[in-house]
């Protein structure tokens, strides 16, 4: 594999997230797409979001993921979205997106014969050309389990974020991505 990229949160963004309490959380009513941050009112005076952002694996070749910014002042616009109940733990949801040499007439001949993908990382073909892994979702795991709530891409929505309440949708997201501890997260090297 010529390039195999990770994008994922440090320990520092790790800890940030980790103090969110639980309580409500917010979209700018004014953002084009509205979703494109969720705040979360921290234990200081500063908000969290959560934002839709794109990072480069190569030229022509991107990934989508989330990333946290610290929000000192926050918009005036601000729309409540969901609740997040007390939660006991984070699991942090990554998905790699691969590039791989088309196969003998899977795309038209006068088209770069390239193939796009998504999943897990034990689908990454062993032909794999380049790779990113980024964090796709985060889960606030509630503490009686029956509440659980997912930020996530959006990927019928351009730029967007969503939000995941029912365990059955939550469970049908996971399938496409590795869910790792916030330890896992920090450890996890892309493959040499």
């Amino acid at each position: 594999m010529k390039i195999w990229k990770r994008f994922f949160p440090g320990s520092d963004d790790i800890e940030v997230l980790g103090a969110i309490k639980g309580g409500s959380y917010f979209i700018d009513g004014s953002n084009n797409p509205e979703w494109e941050s969720v705040y979360f009112a921290s234990g200081s005076e500063e908000w969290v979001a959560l934002t839709w952002n794109y990072f480069d694996i190569e030229f022509k070749f991107e990934t989508f993921g989330i990333s946290r910014e610290i929000v000192r002042k926050v918009p005036t616009t601000l729309l409540e979205v969901g609740n997040i109940p007390e939660f006991e733990k984070i699991d942090f949801c990554v998905r790699t997106e691969w590039t791989r040499p088309a196969s003998p007439g899977e795309v038209p001949p006068h088209y770069e014969q390239i193939i796009e993908d998504a999943g897990r990382l034990a689908q990454v073909p062993t032909d794999a050309i380049s790779a990113g892994t980024s964090l796709y979702a985060v889960v606030f795991r509630s503490i009686n389990g029956d509440s659980d709530v997912m930020i996530s891409i959006d990927d019928d929505a351009r730029f967007s974020l969503k939000s995941v309440t029912e365990s059955i949708k939550i469970a049908a997201i996971l399938q496409s991505c590795d869910v790792f501890t916030s330890a896992e997260l920090l450890a996890w090297q892309p493959p040499v």
